[in-house]
């Protein structure tokens, strides 16, 4: 097993204050009790992984083939079309509004996205107990990278601790910490609408 880049462990440790609300956030998942409970968690996630992969796409100096390796948008619409909800449905959900204009800010953002995938296969580990039905038909976005999370996380610290020469590393921490203030900002404003938007979720394809 690789160790982790020396900036990967950086933002690991200057970043660590944001840790426990983001996981408390994401393992909210292991809470739900029903589909369209779940589903309901994957459009929250949508409405703001979506934005940044859109964001990301601006920034030139990023190359374009780490985004890609990267993006999971696709993976949420996937879950989202096989639970249920149209086309019109995903295409009409809540969007984040970002402000990404630097590529300290991109790789701030996909340190925070990429972080949350080490937690992936627990949740669905756990789900997959509680609705298998919908684990096994809705679960891409939970294995994006399979069985190697953590080799992935790796691989993408190693590729900041490149950009980190020309990048000044405290642009990045500090872009990693603003993002995770702006994620934190999207869940917790999500959260009463998410529960409000399940009886109209149970409704699609009725």
């Amino acid at each position: 097993m690789s160790t982790p880049s020396w900036m990967l462990v950086r933002l690991a440790l200057e970043t660590r204050l944001h840790h426990k609300q983001a996981d408390s956030d994401r393992l909210a998942m292991m809470e739900v009790a029903t589909g369209y409970a779940y589903r309901a968690c994957l459009a929250r996630i949508y409405g703001l992984e979506a934005s940044v992969e859109v964001a990301l796409s601006r920034i030139a100096d990023i190359d374009p083939s780490l985004v890609r390796a990267r993006v999971k948008a696709g993976r949420l619409r996937d879950d989202l079309l096989a639970l249920g909800m149209s086309s019109h449905d995903i295409a009409t959900l809540p969007l984040a509004t970002l402000h990404v204009r630097t590529s300290a800010q991109a790789l701030g953002w996909m340190f925070v996205v990429e972080r949350l995938t080490l937690l992936s296969g627990l949740i669905r580990r756990h789900l997959s107990r509680l609705l298998p039905i919908e684990m096994n038909i809705g679960s891409r976005y939970l294995t994006p990278y399979g069985d190697a999370p953590g080799a992935q996380f790796r691989a993408f610290g190693d590729a900041v601790a490149r950009y980190a020469i020309d990048i000044h590393p405290d642009a990045i921490v500090s872009a990693a910490n603003e993002a995770f203030r702006a994620q934190r900002l999207w869940y917790s404003s999500r959260a009463d609408a998410a529960e409000e938007a399940v009886p109209a979720l149970a409704r699609i394809g009725a």
